[in-house]
C-alpha cells in the first residue's frame, strides 16, 4: 500500500492550475514524495524465493541509450527491511552495493541488519516518522506531539536497537519532515556521531536535509522512487530514469522496497549496470559529491527540462543550474 502526498495541498497560497497538472504528471512518474507502508509485508512464495543468479546481457539487452562516455554512480536504498525475513534475505543476496534501510523493533530487523553488514552491505536506520494521512506508526516512531525528551530518547533507542548503521533516513514522515522543531531535535541527538542522513523526500516541502545541514550532518536526498508502482513495466521505466539522472548529474539515489517484482528486477538488472556505464555504490559513497549538483551543459529539450524539474523536491529547489 502506498500513500501519495502532493505538496501543493499543504500550501497556504493556491498554485496555478498548470502546476496542479504538472504535479499530477510528476507523481505518475514517481518523482514526487511517496510514502510506503510496510512494503515488506508483501510475501515471497517458495518459488519466488530463489537465490539471485548473475545475469548475462543478451543481444537485446546490449543496447546503448546515449548516456555518455563517463561512469556515473547510483545508490539504491532498500527500504522497509525487518518485517519479512525471506524478502530481506533475498534482497541481501542480490549482487551489488545495495544499501539496506532497516525499521527498528521489527521481528527480523536486527538479524537482517547483521546479515547485511556481514555480507558487506551498508546498513541504515529507517526511522519511522509521522505522516500527514495518519498511517499507523511503527513501534518507536516519532510524532510532532512528542516532547523534546521523548523525541531524542526514541532516536537513541532506535540507534541502540540496530547494529552497524552508517546513517539513517525517514520511514514515511510526510508530516514530521516539514516540522522544524521535531527535525531539529532529531538532528541534535545525532550530532557528534559519524552518521549521515538521507531525506526520502516523502513531502515536496521537506526541510529535513536543510536542518541536517544546519547541524553539520552529512546529508543526501532521494531522486527517484523505483517502485512507487510495483509492476515490472513501471519499475523498468523508473530504473532507466534513475540511470539518466545519474548521467546528467554525476550520481542519483533511488529508493526501492522488497516487493517480489522489485527484487526480481534488481537481481536480473544490477549485474548489467556496467554496460550502461553506471556504478552501484553505497549511499555513503555519494557524500563526497557537492550538495548542489550541476546539470549537463547540453541544451535541454522541453521534454528533458520537464523531467529535470520533476526531479526536484519542490519548485523552490536549486539542485541544478541551467547554462
Amino acid at each position: 500500500m502506498l500513500d501519495t502526498q502532493f505538496a501543493h495541498d499543504t500550501l497556504s497560497t493556491p498554485l496555478p492550475r498548470q502546476w496542479g497538472c504538472f504535479m499530477l504528471f510528476a507523481l505518475c512518474l514517481g518523482w514526487i514524495g511517496v510514502e510506503s507502508v510496510h512494503a515488506s509485508e508483501t510475501t515471497l512464495t517458495s518459488e519466488q524465493f530463489q537465490p539471485p543468479k548473475q545475469s548475462q546481457p543478451s543481444d537485446s539487452e546490449n543496447k546503448s541509450d546515449n548516456l555518455g562516455s563517463e561512469f556515473a554512480r547510483i545508490a539504491i536504498i532498500m527500504d522497509d527491511i525487518g518485517y519479512n525475513r525471506k524478502a530481506g534475505q533475498y534482497a541481501i543476496a542480490i549482487p551489488g552495493n545495495i544499501t539496506f534501510a532497516v525499521i527498528p523493533f521489527t521481528p527480523f530487523g536486527r538479524a537482517l541488519a547483521e546479515e547485511a553488514y556481514f555480507s558487506d552491505k551498508e546498513v541504515m536506520l529507517h526511522l519511522p516518522m509521522e505522516s500527514e494521512n495518519g498511517n499507523k506508526l511503527d513501534t518507536g516512531g516519532i510524532t510532532s506531539l512528542q516532547s523534546k525528551y521523548e523525541v531524542k530518547a526514541r532516536v537513541k533507542n532506535a540507534l541502540n536497537e540496530l547494529p552497524f548503521v552508517a546513517g539513517f533516513n525517514n520511514h514515511m514522515g510526510s508530516l514530521l519532515t516539514t516540522d522544524q522543531k521535531a527535525m531539529q531535535w532529531i538532528m541534535e541527538e545525532v550530532t557528534g556521531t559519524p552518521l549521515y542522513f538521507l531525506d526520502s523526500v516523502t513531502h515536496a516541502e521537506s526541510i529535513a536535509s536543510d536542518v541536517a545541514q544546519q547541524f553539520d550532518i552529512p546529508n543526501l536526498k532521494r531522486d527517484i522512487f523505483i517502485d512507487a508502482t510495483p509492476t515490472a513495466k513501471s519499475i523498468d521505466a523508473q530504473f532507466n530514469r534513475l540511470i539518466k539522472v545519474a548521467h546528467q548529474n554525476g550520481y542519483a539515489i533511488g529508493i526501492a522496497h522488497p516487493y517480489p517484482a522489485t527484487l526480481k528486477y534488481l537481481a536480473k538488472n544490477l549485474p548489467l549496470l556496467n554496460q550502461y556505464q553506471v556504478e552501484l555504490v553505497s549511499a555513503s559513497a555519494l557524500l563526497e559529491f557537492p550538495t548542489e549538483r550541476i546539470a549537463t551543459k547540453k541544451t535541454l529539450s522541453n521534454k528533458a527540462l520537464i523531467k529535470q524539474l520533476a526531479s526536484l523536491p519542490s519548485p523552490k529547489s536549486t539542485r541544478f543550474i541551467l547554462k
